[in-house]
C-alpha cells in the first residue's frame, strides 16, 4: 500500500479542519522542540494526551491534574533524552533503539509510583501501558510511533511480525524505514508542502500504520452491520 497515498488520506483531516484533534500532536511536538523547559510543558502534554484518548473514564490520569506530568517533562528534557528529540536536522536511527527503551523504562517507573483513587475503590498505581508511554514519546520527542489500537491493527494488516513496544518491533520498524526510504521522504515533503511543518520519520510511520488500521476497522464494521 503506497505510503504517500495513505499519508495524504490522513492529512485530509488536518488540512480541512484547523481545530482537528490530530493537530494536538503538532502543538505538543512544537512546544517541546525548544531548548529549555517551562511550566507550560506539563499542560501541553496533558492536553495532547487527553485529545489522543488517554484521559478516558477508566484512566488513572483522569483522577489527577496536569502536574502529574512535571517529572515526565524533567525526564524528557534531560541530556539523555536530547539525542532522541526529532526535528528537521535530527532523526533517530537503529543505534538509538536501546536508548528509546531506556527512556520508556524511566517514564514507566515514574507513572507506576503514582497512585490514584476512584470513588470508594482502594488506591492503585497508574498503569504505564505501551500506549501511554509511546504516545508521550511520539508527542514530545517524535522518536517512536504510538502503539495504540489502530496502529497495532495496521501493523498486523501489513504483515509486520512484532506489535509490542519492544526491541524486536523497533528493529522491524527500522527495517521498514530502510526498505521504504524514498516514499517516507516523499511523504515528509508532501506534509511540508501542505502544512509548512516537518514531520519526523517515526511520525510518518505512526500516521501510515494508524490509517491502515483505522480503515480496516471501518470496513469490518460496515461488513458486520450489513
Amino acid at each position: 500500500m503506497k505510503i504517500t497515498t495513505v499519508i495524504e488520506k490522513y492529512l485530509t483531516s488536518i488540512t480541512t479542519d484547523e481545530f482537528h484533534r490530530y493537530k494536538s500532536w503538532d502543538n505538543c511536538h512544537q512546544a517541546f522542540n525548544v531548548a529549555k523547559q517551562t511550566e507550560i510543558h506539563a499542560l501541553e502534554l496533558a492536553f495532547y494526551l487527553a485529545s489522543w484518548g488517554m484521559y478516558r473514564g477508566s484512566s488513572g490520569l483522569l483522577q489527577k491534574n496536569h502536574l502529574i506530568h512535571k517529572e515526565t517533562v524533567d525526564i524528557l528534557f534531560s541530556k539523555e533524552s536530547l539525542k532522541l528529540k526529532c526535528h528537521q536536522s535530527n532523526e533517530v536511527n537503529r543505534n538509538n533503539s536501546k536508548e528509546i527503551l531506556a527512556l520508556k523504562s524511566k517514564l514507566a517507573d515514574h507513572y507506576s509510583k503514582i497512585h490514584f483513587t476512584k470513588g470508594a475503590d482502594k488506591p492503585k498505581p497508574i498503569s504505564p501501558t505501551d500506549t501511554l508511554l509511546s504516545k508521550i514519546l511520539l508527542g514530545t520527542l517524535g522518536c517512536i510511533p504510538a502503539y495504540d489500537r489502530y496502529f497495532i491493527v495496521g501493523l498486523k494488516e501489513m504483515k509486520m511480525k512484532h506489535t509490542i513496544f519492544n526491541i524486536a518491533s523497533i528493529n522491524e520498524l527500522f527495517d521498514f524505514i530502510d526498505s521504504n526510504k524514498t516514499e517516507i521522504e516523499n511523504s515528509q515533503k508532501l506534509i511540508s508542502i501542505r502544512t509548512s511543518k516537518h514531520y519526523p520519520i517515526m511520525k510518518i510511520l505512526d500516521m501510515y500504520f494508524w490509517q491502515i488500521g483505522y480503515d480496516k476497522y471501518v470496513k469490518d464494521k460496515e461488513r458486520n452491520d450489513t
